[in-house]
């Protein structure tokens, strides 16, 4: 299988796209997409300080190689890590490996409040789009039409929470990791239970006949979301 842009060997087969991408070009295709959400969403400015929890999985991973790759040398935008007991050791040498500042968070504190303690402005979350797909899945699947506009919260964060993966599959992220990182490891997955794991099922199976159902479910919120911004809320 040949790169659909260069001919090297391919890693990878968007079926979504109808591209074949080797290591280069792949590594590129989901820098350049977090990048373009990142501007679309218009989530960073001038003097932010962007903080990332380092959950021992390779999405967090990636999302810091990445905020770092993109914006390590600007001199207005800093970047830093954060790891929880779980995982410390690897978190820490990835961590010293790009070069950023690492904190561990300790005696069960919040972390994000720890960030904020730090000088953080933002919190880099390692959303990837099949989680916001699946749950506008379910959330459709339970009737919650005031919800659909925008991720449930399920704890309040005392900083924006930004997510440049959200417009990129979770295998891309995860391979993106593998490519780039020394020491990344895969967290066990979690099992969803009940409507979660009904609805997980029926989306795969959907998305393996139709590939771009997940993109169509993230498009159906941010049009939604853009709708309720207009308009002062769903009535």
């Amino acid at each position: 299988m040949k790169c659909s842009k260069c001919r090297r060997d391919a890693v990878i087969f968007q079926r979504y796209s109808g591209l074949r991408l080797c290591r280069d070009h792949f590594i590129a295709d989901v820098e350049a997409k977090a990048k373009r959400e990142i501007r679309r969403q218009r989530w960073l400015a001038t003097g932010d300080v962007i903080a990332v929890l380092l959950r021992g999985d390779l999405a967090s991973a990636a999302l810091l190689r990445f905020l770092v790759t993109a914006f390590g040398g600007r001199p207005d935008i800093s970047v830093l890590a954060l790891a929880t007991d779980d995982g410390a050791d690897t978190a820490r040498q990835i961590a010293r490996n790009l070069g950023v500042p690492y904190h561990e968070v300790t005696g069960g504190r919040d972390p994000e409040t720890v960030a904020q303690d730090l000088g953080a402005t933002k919190i880099a979350v390692e959303t990837v789009l099949d989680d916001i797909a699946l749950d506008v899945l379910v959330t459709a699947l339970e009737g919650g039409a005031d919800s659909l506009a925008g991720p449930r919260e399920t704890e309040p964060s005392p900083l924006p929470r930004i997510a440049p993966f959200s417009t990129i599959p979770a295998e891309e992220v995860a391979l993106y990791a593998r490519l780039t990182l020394e020491h990344a490891v895969e967290a066990p997955a979690q099992a969803s239970k009940g409507l979660g794991a009904d609805a997980r099922a029926l989306l795969d199976d959907y998305t393996g006949r139709h590939p771009a159902t997940k993109f169509a479910l993230k498009n159906l919120r941010d049009e939604l979301s853009a709708i309720c911004r207009d308009s002062g809320g769903m009535r």
